[in-house]
């Protein structure tokens, strides 16, 4: 899909605290302090956005990136005339927090109301098909092991999990993946372990899922990670050795956005 060339930038500016929150993963942890204080956009309703047109893309959120082909600016592969994010993990790289990863991890939220949304290209060439999943977008909870809802990608389908335990999680298909083109993701999640919980899903400018219930454990609201984790590969391999995967317009939304503002065709 391609993307609109008139983007915006990233403006966002943290303040550190004194207190600790924890990036819980499904391998791994780490502490940090980092909290929102400042922040301004085109936008009321968009707390966050990055569209790599900046000179410091994610420079102020918690990276999580191993190597220094983890992560770079590059050129659209669609579009010249525009920038992407490029996240590429492999095998051999060392482990991060407990784990196989290249992610960046968003401030803490407030609200269990948000919108979350992004353009995604999978590149064929550096995406072979795999039998074991690959998780490129996870809501993790301080406290709570493995993330309660996640985005992954598994022998070229794209997949939901999501539950208010880890036993009870379940999957959705969202179909088959495409390479080589833009996907466009749109997220609006209600955080609750209840039955008010909601989680609905768009995907190219069409309605995809609407799930009702729980989607978070029994603590605190969770944080959006974008980029790869493979836990696999902490402990054995898998039918390739390399991933490599591409965002843009990233944006996070507060409970007063709606599908329009955050980019839906």
């Amino acid at each position: 899909m391609s993307k609109s060339k008139n983007k915006f930038s990233l403006l966002l500016s943290l303040a550190f605290l004194g207190a600790a929150f924890s990036a819980c993963d499904t391998t791994g942890q780490d502490e940090f302090t980092e909290e929102m204080a400042a922040l301004r956009s085109t936008s009321a309703n968009i707390l966050v956005q990055e569209n790599f047109e900046g000179s410091n893309p994610f420079g102020q959120v918690h990276r999580q990136l191993p190597a220094s082909h983890s992560f770079k600016t590059v050129q659209d592969p669609r579009d010249k005339s525009n920038k992407g994010g490029r996240f590429e993990l492999r095998y051999k790289d060392p482990i991060v927090s407990g784990g196989k990863r290249a992610e960046v991890l968003f401030p803490a939220q407030a609200n269990r109301d948000r919108w979350y949304s992004y353009s995604l290209y999978v590149p064929s060439t550096g995406f072979k098909k795999d039998r074991d999943n690959d998780i490129i977008s996870q809501w993790h909870q301080e406290g709570g092991g493995s993330p309660a809802t996640t985005i992954r990608i598994q022998n070229d389908r794209f997949l939901i999990k999501s539950g208010n335990t880890k036993e009870s999680r379940k999957d959705f298909d969202l179909g088959a993946l495409q390479k080589d083109t833009w996907h466009h993701f749109v997220f609006h999640i209600v955080h609750s372990p209840g039955t008010d919980g909601l989680l609905e899903v768009w995907q190219n400018g069409k309605k995809v899922l609407t799930h009702k219930g729980g989607n978070m454990y029994k603590l605190p609201l969770p944080r959006w990670k974008v980029g790869i984790y493979k836990a696999s590969w902490a402990n054995r391999t898998t039918d390739t050795d390399v991933r490599v995967i591409m965002f843009d317009n990233i944006k996070l939304g507060s409970q007063k956005a709606v599908l329009s503002e955050m980019g839906a065709k």
